[in-house]
């Protein structure tokens, strides 16, 4: 016992001087921000060899649930200089897009988290990131909104330096802006056309208005016959009462998802002046 105890010690420490190819990992806890505050904890990964206080971003899921993508995206966020954290907002909250809780409930979940992550030393306090699928790509615009940051942080934060959005149903995100011009960190965001929400149609038309409201601020691409979750392993087609003709279709593309991981490290790069 004695000699393995020795080994994680080992192990510990060349990961923290950077000497080994795996990155330390943490659990954080947090809390929401809301009056009777609800307890969570994600997993805080942080890039080997990069001293500390490095830019993280927020890995936050679909409906679905903590899965593939996590997975997908994180190795290249950290090769690239960026930390990562990712929590789980599914487990004992609901089970299904029908139990699934209004998108107002997890606005004070994700800042709550925004709080923790600047609290911790590792993790550089004016660079955090959120980057989201699909129900969460959605939040991941949505708190992009002054107006939102103002209600659960106060008129003088920043809210996150970076937000990117991977197929968030454009066409119900512009009550979040309505009265409310972005803050000014850059967004991205990246659908398929063939979207069963509509992206395709919906997004071109959402990122022109915000980019009226403050030039340049988003940027958006849109792929060619790709269908909605194209970086989630694996494809679903079913009943979905809120995307067209109430069937949803979600496809692994190769192609789409390969280069949507790479213009988002990209985006977050020049975020973060890395």
């Amino acid at each position: 016992m004695a000699s393995i105890r020795i080994a994680w010690l080992l192990l510990a420490f060349l990961a923290f001087s950077g000497c080994a190819t795996v990155a330390p990992r943490e659990r954080l806890r947090f809390e929401g921000l809301e009056s009777a505050p609800r307890q969570f904890d994600g997993v805080l990964t942080l890039p080997a060899g990069k001293p500390a206080p490095v830019p993280v971003v927020m890995l936050v899921h679909g409906t679905a649930g903590v899965d593939s993508r996590y997975d997908f995206h994180r190795p290249s966020l950290l090769e690239a200089g960026v930390g990562t954290f990712e929590v789980d907002f599914k487990t004992g909250v609901f089970t299904s897009g029908a139990t699934r809780p209004p998108m107002a409930t997890f606005l004070p979940w994700v800042f709550g988290a925004l709080k923790a992550l600047r609290a911790d030393p590792h993790v550089d306090a004016r660079r955090v990131a959120i980057m989201g699928f699909s129900l969460e790509g959605h939040l991941s615009v949505a708190v992009a909104s002054r107006g939102v940051v103002t209600r659960w942080l106060g008129p003088d934060d920043p809210g996150f330096a970076a937000h990117v959005g991977f197929y968030p149903v454009c066409k119900a995100l512009d009550v979040y802006f309505d009265g409310s011009e972005p803050t000014g960190a850059p967004i991205l965001i990246l659908a398929g056309e063939k979207d069963s929400w509509g992206d395709g149609k919906s997004c071109p038309g959402f990122c022109n208005g915000l980019n009226a409201a403050r030039s340049d601020v988003v940027a958006l691409n849109i792929y060619p016959g790709v269908h909605h979750g194209f970086n989630r392993r694996g494809s679903w087609t079913g009943y979905a009462p809120y995307a067209e003709n109430q069937t949803a279709t979600l496809r692994w593309n190769a192609d789409a998802a390969h280069d949507s991981r790479e213009r988002a490290v990209a985006f977050l790069r020049q975020a973060f002046g890395l």
